[in-house]
């Protein structure tokens, strides 16, 4: 009776499939019975008229199959502008593309991940979770709990949703007591977070709702601060106080120093077969997500490509002076040294006027020391990953593509080696 009841459902008035159904036996009708009649007609009339009844049989069972196909299409995916090609291509096509982890924070991982999820689905976003400037820090400070910034923008970077909605999660308000400087993306995450009971679950339920590409997981569930130590020996506590200082930073510490790493990050760090670093700031967006002891260990122990995207341009107050290869030697030292088995750097042009503007705030490009990296066994590439806008850093589809190349030239290396 279920069963009979379910086949019911699907001729209920307004679901545009009954005529569609009705065509298609129809026109199967009409194929069967011409072909019959084409293969015992003996006049020439009979033949044209059993001919032309085939031929629009034909096209009206082609016609049939579309039409049902578009039907259950705009059912199913309401208010989806896309083709349903495009739609096939990302559920099968997507779906069976290399499991990626992407670790850091900022919008130098949002950018990594607006180009990689062109190229798979199976993308997890590793973010560091020690913002405490902006509004992510008035809302931590409020309402204790984790900063939603870092975690918003690798949302909007990874969702399908239309436009406008990505605009809004982003909308940033700029007039209003008490909610002037706030994101509508953020206090969204805070509301979600006090509707669930957890942050965890707030990520989670906000992915739903912006159906991102992938998911989106904060590097651990505790709260966390950043301590930074000087060359000269003195201490700065705070990830949004530690850019500040005009000082070369030494080292980086959590606070407490035993946090824990979110048991689903330890997961995609096993399963992943891509674990990319960066783009983005060194000592608080990338670096902090090492110094949990779980996540640097399982990176450490696995064998696959794990690649670090140097910065364009250095950070004034971060990253002063130092060089590409400077900038993997930070990583390794605050990790270990198998952390990183190659690195990407830009070779692409940057143009005068923009050096020029960046040189103003101290930013400048960063130097590409070759020879350094040759000692340490790390495989280096370059490639033209710069944005073409008005600002001096990593194009999002130029630098994907450069990671998918890596990735197959890695393949063929590993699986040259494992031949010999």
């Amino acid at each position: 009776m279920k069963k009979f009841i379910k086949i019911v459902k699907w001729f209920y008035p307004g679901l545009r499939i009954k005529r569609w159904v009705v065509l298609l036996f129809l026109s199967l009708f009409f194929l069967i019975f011409s072909s019959v009649r084409l293969a015992h007609d003996t006049f020439l009339i009979l033949k044209i008229f059993d001919s032309l009844l085939f031929v629009f049989s034909f096209i009206g069972f082609v016609a049939g199959i579309r039409s049902l196909i578009k039907s259950l299409f705009e059912a199913v995916y309401s208010g989806n502008n896309k083709e349903i090609i495009d739609v096939i291509y990302e559920k099968r096509f997507l779906s069976k593309g290399p499991k990626i982890v992407a670790i850091g924070g900022g919008t130098g991982l949002s950018t990594a991940l607006e180009g990689l999820k062109e190229y798979t689905a199976n993308i997890t976003a590793i973010v560091a979770v020690a913002d405490e400037g902006g509004s992510s820090g008035r809302l931590r400070e409020e309402f204790g709990i984790l900063p939603p910034g870092d975690i918003r923008n690798c949302l909007v970077s990874l969702a399908e949703v239309p436009q406008l909605m990505r605009d809004l999660f982003q909308y940033r308000f700029k007039e209003g007591n008490g909610i002037k400087g706030h994101s509508f993306g953020n206090l969204f995450i805070t509301a979600m977070t006090q509707v669930t009971g957890s942050f965890k679950d707030a990520v989670k339920e906000s992915s739903i709702v912006l159906a991102i590409r992938g998911r989106v997981l904060p590097s651990s569930l505790d709260n966390m601060r950043l301590k930074a130590e000087y060359s000269d020996g003195t201490m700065k506590e705070g990830e949004d106080k530690i850019p500040n200082e005009s000082k070369t930073i030494k080292k980086i510490y959590l606070v407490p120093g035993d946090v824990k790493a979110n048991p689903e990050v330890v997961e995609a760090i096993k399963e992943a077969e891509i674990i990319v670093f960066g783009p983005g700031s060194l000592f608080t967006s990338i670096i902090p997500n090492l110094l949990i002891e779980q996540i640097k260990d399982e990176i450490s122990k696995r064998d696959v490509m794990k690649l670090y995207i140097c910065n364009v341009m250095s950070q004034h107050g971060e990253t002063d002076g130092l060089t590409a290869f400077d900038h993997l030697e930070k990583i390794v030292s605050h990790a270990t040294r198998n952390i990183v088995n190659c690195c990407l750097v830009n070779s692409g042009r940057l143009r005068h006027d923009l050096l020029v503007k960046y040189a103003q705030d101290k930013s400048f490009p960063i130097i590409f020391d070759r020879e350094r990296f040759k000692k340490i066994g790390v495989s280096i590439f370059e490639g033209d990953v710069v944005s073409k806008s008005n600002y001096l850093h990593h194009d999002s589809q130029n630098t994907a593509k450069e990671v998918m190349v890596i990735y197959n030239h890695m393949k063929k290396k590993w699986r040259g080696l494992k031949n010999k």
